[in-house]
């Protein structure tokens, strides 16, 4: 009779055993998952993939649809970790995956002229070549500064939350807001604010705490106006504040960097475009994960 139960209990043991195991295979990837990327020149490109749990691989260089061929920076690996799990490109980990990024000198983009859209080859050092849909990346010009701002602050929150404050020098007028990948605001609201827009929220503009309690304020509560509900052009007085202030949805699984133009005139009459820097750095829940291999796993 104990033998029996013994047997029935290794039996049992065996049947988990293979469940768990077959479980886990099932999770595997075949190969990186590649996010949609919207990068406008604006900062270093940052390549993000979803790799699994055990891979120690990482990027090497990428090869861009207009025929250019840009190195990762070396500075990414330069800590060496004994796991995967805990290398210096991993941004966020869970029980099957890793969330990585490879890094790209924004000066050589710049040199190269890189254009690129849709499908990339990505070389990993393990020999490795992927091919995938990468989105939009872009290289862009240096620009200068116009002196009519002063930037103020900026922060960001892992809740999805940032902003940028500045204040003017002079008196302007702002006619317009552009914006070079408007299917991003999908992923991101965003609210305006300066002391002619009628807004919510606290109706100075902020200092320290004001910022600091808005980066987990209710979003109907944060200062300024949506973007699409503002009436341009806006009037600014001298040392008057303009915030920019975003947050990004539960559910956004994109990697972006660019600037949002503003257009306008100074007060004798001068055109100027003043940039403000919309960007994220992807840090995955294990939902977010599976939602990006629910959505781009296929490609």
């Amino acid at each position: 009779m104990k033998g029996k139960t013994f047997l029935i209990s290794l039996l049992i043991i065996a049947i988990s055993w293979g469940g768990n195991l077959w479980f886990y295979q099932s999770k595997q990837l075949e190969e990186p998952i590649f996010l949609e990327h919207y990068y406008g020149g604006a900062g270093v490109f940052e390549l993000y993939y979803l790799t699994n749990r055990e891979d120690s691989s990482h990027v090497m260089s990428v090869e861009f649809s207009d025929g250019t061929t840009l190195h990762a920076k070396s500075d990414y690996y330069g800590f060496h970790s004994e796991s995967p799990a805990y290398g210096p490109d991993v941004q966020s980990r869970s029980t099957h995956y890793l969330l990585k990024k490879a890094g790209f000198d924004e000066q050589q983009m710049r040199e190269l002229e890189v254009d690129h859209e849709g499908e990339a080859t990505i070389h990993f050092n393990d020999g490795k070549t992927v091919t995938a849909d990468i989105g939009t990346v872009e290289f862009s010009k240096l620009r200068e500064g116009n002196g009519l701002f002063r930037q103020q602050s900026s922060s960001s929150s892992s809740n999805g939350r940032s902003f940028r404050s500045y204040t003017v020098k002079e008196d302007v007028k702002i006619e317009s807001m552009s914006s070079p990948f408007p299917e991003v605001q999908d992923d991101v609201k965003m609210k305006l604010y300066t002391p002619s827009i009628g807004t919510t929220g606290t109706p100075d503009g902020g200092g320290p705490r004001t910022y600091t309690k808005e980066m987990d304020e209710e979003w109907s509560r944060v200062a300024g106006a949506p973007l699409e509900k503002i009436d341009f052009p806006i009037e600014m007085k001298q040392g008057d504040r303009i915030r920019l202030t975003m947050q990004e949805k539960p559910d956004a699984i994109r990697a972006y960097s660019y600037e949002i133009d503003l257009t306008g005139t100074t007060k004798n009459g001068t055109p100027f475009t003043q940039p403000f820097l919309v960007s994220n750095h992807p840090q995955f829940t294990p939902e977010q994960m599976e939602l990006l291999i629910e959505r781009r796993g296929s490609q």
